[in-house]
């Protein structure tokens, strides 16, 4: 069986085994095998087409190649201490399966460019399982916005009630982040689809393999311009990093809005108890753990994206072992994306909302802007209605009273402007209709927001990029 190292002929003394383990990547980048048989098999293929291999050999290797494949699926490869990484590991297993043939699997290209195609390759696909999650969530939550089209909330700002808005508003601005996040996600996997395979370890490979062709088998839409830059950056990973670890940021900012709604004190939702745990001490608890832990991942993310940023910071051309260092950090970002999406769509298609509790929570003093339009449409410039009515918000509040428990007597006191028919503006359901330009929360505006979400979620379904 040959264990030896894929490079041992220009070394005279073995690696430290202290060295072995820290050099090692095999723990992480093992999740690539189906990707970098993938390569083999098209890599092999080009090799035939230049005449370095013969189509017997070829069809040896791939022979090989499918049984490697076999026992990775049922788990039973059988690794060795000596595999530094998962590309190591599959040349060697070849070697041991079909001889010498397996050696020549290697020729013309170097792990710096076999890494990068397998990484993209890995990408593309993971990129396409979080476009769909992404669009199960957003689905979701344009059913609970369609479903809940009449219910009125306070809309906050610095945590105090500011101006009423529908919940459907509410949950609709969820929605169009989320948009933004999957354009962002669709064109970064796009930017996966440049093939850096043939570039070598630097300058290109010695055989004039047909790149086109090998684009064109690993599903890539063109090649690389450059070998150095297609060994040496990182920036495509980064920015699928950053794209991922925002899309967290974002849920974690609205999972902490559920978490408030569903103390006591508010009482807005109801998380499943599918999604929540106990307290070891205290029997009454139904904690929110699930947004909590989502919160808590979302600033993992942003320590891993940090890492990534600082990996590449000032690293000498071209490829350099640091790069090696991407993978676990790139990786974690991607499984914490896989989960919390998952986790976060089933809070809320679990989510019971407490339609009640919501409706008791409006106050009459978030109508203070209306008076303040009010005072506008007859005349008074905004800064001047502004202060007015700030005047009667003080007042109201020194006497215990609501604003629409104001007599009109004391609202003339304040304004002559005032007329019988400001009743009719403190009304929350006026308030809400008076917002119908598009995208405000006004009935007819947030339904045409909902029907462009449904255009939206069906185009992205024709559409759905396929990866190789």
């Amino acid at each position: 069986m040959k264990t030896g190292k894929i490079w041992q002929g220009r070394f005279s003394r073995p690696t430290a085994t202290e060295m072995e383990k820290f050099s090692h990547s095999l723990s992480v980048d093992r999740r690539l095998w189906r990707e970098d048989l993938a390569v083999n098999r098209a890599w092999t293929e080009a090799l035939v087409g230049v005449g370095l291999l013969t189509p017997d050999e070829f069809a040896t290797i791939q022979q090989g190649l499918n049984q490697i494949e076999k026992e990775m699926a049922n788990n039973e490869f059988p690794f060795h201490p000596n595999d530094e990484d998962i590309h190591s590991a599959i040349e060697r297993r070849l070697s041991e399966l079909i001889g010498d043939k397996g050696a020549k699997i290697h020729t013309g290209r170097s792990r710096n460019d076999q890494v990068i195609t397998d990484l993209f390759l890995y990408l593309r696909k993971q990129l396409q399982h979080t476009l769909t999650e992404l669009r199960q969530l957003q689905e979701v939550l344009v059913n609970i916005a369609d479903s809940q089209h009449k219910l009125i909330m306070p809309g906050y700002t610095h945590l105090q009630q500011a101006q009423p808005v529908l919940f459907s508003h509410y949950v609709m601005s969820l929605f169009w982040i989320l948009e933004r996040d999957r354009q962002r996600l669709q064109r970064a996997q796009q930017d996966c689809g440049t093939l850096p395979l043939g570039s070598g370890a630097l300058a290109g490979s010695g055989f004039a393999v047909d790149r086109h062709l090998l684009a064109q088998k690993l599903g890539f839409t063109k090649i690389s311009e450059n070998s150095i830059d297609a060994v040496s950056h990182r920036d495509v990973p980064i920015e699928i990093a950053f794209h991922l670890t925002q899309l967290l940021l974002h849920m974690s900012r609205y999972a902490a809005d559920l978490i408030l709604w569903s103390t006591q004190e508010f009482n807005f939702v109801s998380l499943d108890q599918a999604y929540c745990t106990g307290s070891s001490m205290m029997p009454q608890k139904c904690n929110p753990d699930s947004l909590e832990l989502l919160r808590g991942k979302a600033a993992s993310a942003v320590g891993h994206l940090q890492a990534l940023l600082t990996l590449c910071h000032g690293l000498p051309h071209t490829y350099n072992r640091d790069l090696q260092e991407d993978k676990p950090h790139i990786f974690a970002i991607l499984d914490l994306s896989h989960e919390s999406l998952l986790i976060f769509r089933n809070v809320w298609a679990t989510l019971k909302i407490n339609d009640k509790a919501i409706k008791e929570k409006l106050g009459s003093n978030i109508l203070a802007t209306e008076l303040a339009d009010y005072l506008t449409t007859r005349g008074m410039p905004f800064r001047e209605s502004h202060q007015t009515v700030g005047r009667i918000v003080r007042w109201a509040e020194e006497n215990n009273l609501q604003l629409e428990n104001i007599p009109l007597e004391k609202y003339q006191e304040f304004s002559a402007l005032f007329s019988d028919d400001v009743k009719q503006w403190l009304k929350i359901e006026h308030s809400v209709a008076r917002r119908n330009l598009p995208g405000g929360t006004g009935p007819k505006a947030v339904h045409q927001q909902i029907l462009q979400a449904k255009k939206i979620l069906q185009q992205t379904q024709a559409s759905t990029i396929n990866p190789a």
